[in-house]
């Protein structure tokens, strides 16, 4: 091999020795970066709600997942039938008496809970009811005044995973699924309780309503609850009562076959009051009567019917102030309904600052899409109702709209205050991922996996250099020296 040979080889090998160099250094660079990422996701996720130590329900500030659980689990022992052969009713009952306050109470997972009375919590505080896709049901008539759950005062309620069957055979939009003397058994009943979440509940086949909301004994309303991402089929009465409440959340719920009304704001009299409910992006299917009812004797004021889907259902809703009363800031924005009416769908009567826009409900013959009568400051637009129009009468003023503000509650990811907030809540996992300094959330514009594939495209590109400067040093190699 000549001189200028050798000198050419040692030359390119060095080349080579410096892109291997390059090649290490970027497979290091993606090891440790995929190996930071993961240690990342293994400090967030690394405590399991077991060992939380934030309340039931509660979310750290900014986060958009909520911390569930306290601290303390206590399970449903196995003396307690779970396989529903027998009535478990006295002695469910007893065992809830026995648990403290801020628990955790854990059914076993798909058991079968048959409950012949009624379940009831009196002032109890931060116990949340982990179902495990359990089911507690019911199999004969019952009394009048039966609920499958009944909780009265008390605050932080939260049940989650949890099916609920009552015994009504015709429950659905039929003449027999009303049944009047059994009209007032609820799934879940809540009366002057502060706090109360139900989250991935089911509820079926019950001869009242899927949900009551009301004051209890020393004229308290409920307050601060969430009802979401649940399911209520068939039924013998209303969808939601809500007869005394102020600060509800219904939504990203599905309803289907309600004998009556799905959502009825309706104080039961006049010292009775509903106040900022919010019934958002729901899926609303069969229901027999209106989709909205509001009439009743008390005030119903800040309300927000918002984004939600009516499939097979009309967008029939039916709003009246009592007598000489009024009622005050209704929002009603961006609810399609797929079927087509020739009636009126939509009254208002007395209202005080409403909006009604961007709704789809189409609507055939003379009958006008929204009767509005004795307002002030109703203001329609970008509705799609067909032929129907706008109809107003009566005596007309002026009145501001005050758009009511979502309420902040308990876990619920917080929004700004717009008329259709739009809040994915995700089906609980066992670990939970807050959004805080250190957790594996990218920073804005940027994600982990974008990044990881740069690092990976640049391993794999020094690679092809590595390869090719090998394959013309061999070249070379083999060109200047016919030994080699």
């Amino acid at each position: 091999m000549t001189v200028e040979s050798t000198r050419w080889l040692r030359a390119w090998s060095r080349l080579w020795l410096a892109a291997a160099v390059v090649a290490i250094l970027v497979l290091a660079a993606a090891c440790s970066g995929s190996s930071s990422r993961s240690a990342r996701r293994q400090h967030a996720g690394s405590s399991p709600i077991r060992s939380s130590t934030l309340p039931p329900g509660t979310a750290p500030q900014g986060a958009t997942t909520r911390e569930t659980a306290p601290t303390v689990v206590v399970v449903v022992p196995g003396s307690i039938d779970a396989t529903g052969h027998t009535d478990d009713t006295k002695a469910l009952q007893a065992f809830l008496d026995e648990v403290p306050n801020g628990r955790v109470i854990q059914f076993r997972a798909r058991g079968r809970y048959r409950v012949e009375g009624t379940l009831f919590l009196r002032n109890r505080h931060r116990l949340t009811f982990d179902g495990e896709d359990a089911l507690v049901f019911a199999t004969t008539r019952g009394g009048p005044n039966r609920a499958q759950w009944w909780i009265e005062d008390g605050s932080q309620i939260v049940f989650r995973d949890l099916s609920v069957k009552g015994a009504n055979p015709n429950a659905g939009v039929g003449n027999d699924a009303y049944v009047p003397k059994l009209a007032t058994q609820p799934g879940f009943e809540f009366e002057g309780v502060d706090g109360a979440e139900l989250d991935h509940v089911r509820v079926t086949d019950v001869y009242g309503d899927f949900v009551y909301l009301g004051r209890d004994k020393r004229r308290v309303p409920s307050r601060n609850v969430w009802i979401h991402d649940s399911t209520f089929l068939r039924n013998g009465r209303q969808g939601i009562a809500v007869t005394a409440a102020t600060d509800v959340i219904i939504e990203h719920n599905t309803f289907d076959d309600t004998r009556r009304s799905t959502i009825d704001l309706e104080p039961n009299g006049r010292s009775w009051h509903v106040s900022n409910v919010f019934v958002l992006d729901n899926t609303v299917g069969v229901g027999r009567l209106l989709f909205v009812a509001s009439k009743g004797q008390g005030p119903v004021n800040n309300i927000v019917i918002s984004g939600n889907r009516l499939v097979g259902h009309p967008l029939t809703i039916e709003v009246v102030a009592p007598g000489r009363t009024r009622r005050s800031n209704w929002v009603v924005t961006n609810n399609v309904s797929n079927t087509t009416v020739r009636s009126r769908p939509m009254r208002f009567s007395g209202i005080d600052g409403l909006d009604v826009s961007g709704n789809v409900q189409r609507v055939t013959g003379q009958q006008p899409g929204v009767l509005i009568a004795d307002d002030c400051g109703a203001q329609v637009s970008s509705n799609q109702f067909g032929t129907g129009a706008v109809r107003q009468k009566g005596v007309r003023c002026g009145a501001a709209l005050a758009v009511p503000n979502v309420p902040s509650l308990l876990g619920r990811a917080s929004s700004p205050p717009t008329t259709v907030p739009r809040v994915t809540t995700p089906r609980r996992s066992t670990t939970t991922v807050p959004n805080t300094p250190g957790s594996a959330a990218p920073a804005p514009g940027t994600s982990g996996s974008g990044r990881g594939l740069t690092l990976w495209l640049a391993l794999i590109g020094a690679a092809c250099v590595v390869v090719a400067i090998g394959l013309v040093v061999r070249r070379r190699r083999r060109r200047h020296d016919p030994e080699a």
